[in-house]
């Protein structure tokens, strides 16, 4: 089971629907914990009353039973795995990704690929970011060789650089700062660590005046950021309680626009629209680019105070436990957060891995109960005792 778990998480980046496999893990519902379970049920009514009142309510609610039941499968998916160490097999198919990346821009570009963002079969420039940064997160508190460990650095550190992504950058820099504050013990060596980090992104900054590829990381253009969350507004104005329902925002933030374009990988390797049969989900993987702005449209007041009360619960958990990797992955996303919305799930991966290190954090923090071999034991066996 271990070794299969192992393989299971490592080819998760390259063929994300794997991560459909945490439904599984629902049948684990009591190592949630009093604490959890009775937050999720919270969240999982609310979400519920808020699909009631949108506008088509038989689809909002089915929806929003999907997704809040593939987010607490998640969760429950990192409280079985319990500990930082499983994620760091996503690795290997985070190295797939990059060089997948590389290739495809020079496949693309040829030797001017440097003067583009990263291109990828399906992954957005953006996505490439946070896989890169998730992966320098993964990679600086890894306890392998050094010798192992400096080239990854260097190779997700260049994809994330030349995806372009401030986001992304967001995520890396705020993750480190907030995993540094939080973990005194280990202090010294994560200010060493982030330091020289630090200085190797701004010595490439300095070269971003002459490389195009780099030059949108120094850019202050909203990238029509601005429209999106024009939609988005209209759409909290026109339904302020329950939203317009899950996963059917998407024909607000464009503003009533039909044409939607392919990601800039999909386009240079000749894909030039999205198929015919997408019309009938039109604009459902689309999102509003800040995580209030989007869950305040899709559920609402009702639906977001649940939500946030839930993230509270996880932000609590991660910073309780004083694991530097949890906390730099939650605070991390929060930041991207603000200019984008890295935790909707389902995602290419990364979102599904912000649930599972919440879970983790969770049994971590001693606030869930922790598992052993399909079996929940005693909270006093692993971690601090619960509040």
């Amino acid at each position: 089971m271990r070794s299969l778990l192992a393989w299971l998480i490592a080819i998760v980046p390259i063929f994300p629907p794997i991560y459909l496999l945490a439904f599984y893990f629902l049948r684990y519902w009591k190592a949630a914990g009093p604490i959890l379970q009775k937050i999720f049920i919270f969240y999982f009514s609310t979400q519920i009353i808020a699909a009631a009142l949108a506008p088509n309510p038989t689809l909002s609610i089915l929806l929003a039973i999907l997704r809040s039941l593939f987010i607490f499968s998640l969760i429950l998916t990192g409280i079985y795995l319990k500990s930082k160490e499983w994620l760091y097999y996503l690795l290997y198919g985070l190295l797939f990704v990059y060089i997948l990346a590389f290739w495809t821009t020079w496949h693309v570009y040829g030797d001017l690929w440097w003067h583009h963002r990263l291109a990828h079969p399906y992954y957005t420039s953006v996505s490439v970011g946070v896989a890169a940064a998730v992966g320098l997160l993964l990679i600086l508190s890894w306890t392998a060789k050094w010798w192992v460990k400096l080239p990854l650095v260097f190779l997700a550190l260049a994809a994330l650089l030349f995806s372009g992504s401030r986001g992304a950058l967001a995520l890396l820099l705020v993750g480190l700062t907030l995993a540094i504050l939080a973990t005194e013990q280990l202090r010294s060596k994560w200010l060493i660590i982030g330091g020289v980090l630090s200085t190797t992104i701004y010595t490439i900054f300095s070269l971003g005046q002459n490389i195009p590829s780099l030059g949108h990381l120094l850019s202050l253009n909203l990238s029509s950021r601005d429209r999106v969350w024009q939609g988005a507004l209209e759409a909290i104005r026109s339904h302020p309680l329950g939203g317009v329902g899950p996963y059917q925002l998407g024909p607000w933030l464009t503003l009533g626009a039909k044409k939607l374009f392919l990601w800039t990988g999909a386009r240079a390797l000749g894909f030039k629209e999205f198929p015919a049969w997408t019309k009938s989900i039109y604009g459902s993987w689309l999102i509003a680019h800040n995580l209030l702005l989007h869950s305040l449209g899709e559920t609402g007041i009702i639906g977001t105070v649940g939500f946030f009360i839930l993230l509270s619960l996880l932000g609590y958990a991660a910073f309780r436990s004083r694991e530097p990797l949890l906390v730099a992955i939650f605070f991390g996303y929060l930041a991207m957060s603000l200019v984008d919305n890295p935790m909707a799930v389902p995602s290419l991966f990364f979102a599904e891995v912000f649930w599972v290190a919440g879970g983790m954090a969770l049994v971590q923090a001693g606030l869930a109960v922790p598992i052993e071999q399909g079996l929940t034991v005693d909270q006093d066996q692993l971690g601090p005792d619960a509040l």
